[in-house]
């Protein structure tokens, strides 16, 4: 039983521009992120408690922020960093060892997750009616993302890398 998370479009043109920006510019995104990973979590469950839902919602979206974060700081280093990003990873663990890497990377690195977390909950021990839940939860939170693209995925967020990091990445 798979779970197929759609991106919205604007999100889509989000991660194509990240992409290039990376892979194609050799542009890195500058860390520490000023909108980290963790903060916009927590804006989005503020969001979603000031919608006032009369369900247990707000405990489920407080399992599933927790769950998303557990899950970024797991992935990052092996799974979301485009192969030129990784000397800056490594940079960034020596310089931040005690610091989840979720009060590190921004939104770019967290949308990456949502390309592959789909495939990823299949392995989850989920009934249908939990998996179904996770997935709205998740398709909320891509719209939140969406919503928000313009001031969260913004090209004047990376920097041109040095000529030595280029080195050091190839």
């Amino acid at each position: 039983m798979g779970v197929e998370l759609k991106l919205p479009p604007e999100l889509k043109a989000c991660l194509v521009e990240d992409w290039d920006l990376v892979n194609k510019q050799k542009q890195l995104f500058q860390l520490p992120a000023e909108k980290n990973v963790d903060h916009i979590l927590e804006n989005y469950v503020t969001f979603l408690k000031s919608q006032r839902k009369s369900d247990n919602s707000e405990y489920s979206v407080d399992e599933l922020v927790c769950g998303i974060r557990e899950y970024f700081n797991k992935m990052l280093g092996t799974q979301l960093l485009c192969q030129f990003e990784k000397p800056q990873y490594d940079e960034i663990l020596l310089a931040y060892p005690d610091i989840p890497m979720s009060q590190i990377y921004g939104a770019p690195h967290l949308l990456r997750l949502f390309v592959n977390i789909g495939t990823a909950l299949t392995h989850l021990s989920l009934n249908r009616h939990s998996l179904m839940s996770v997935s709205s939860y998740m398709h909320g939170l891509l719209n939140y993302l969406a919503e928000s693209s313009s001031s969260l995925f913004l090209a004047s967020n990376y920097k041109m890398a040095s000529v030595v990091y280029c080195f050091k990445a190839l």
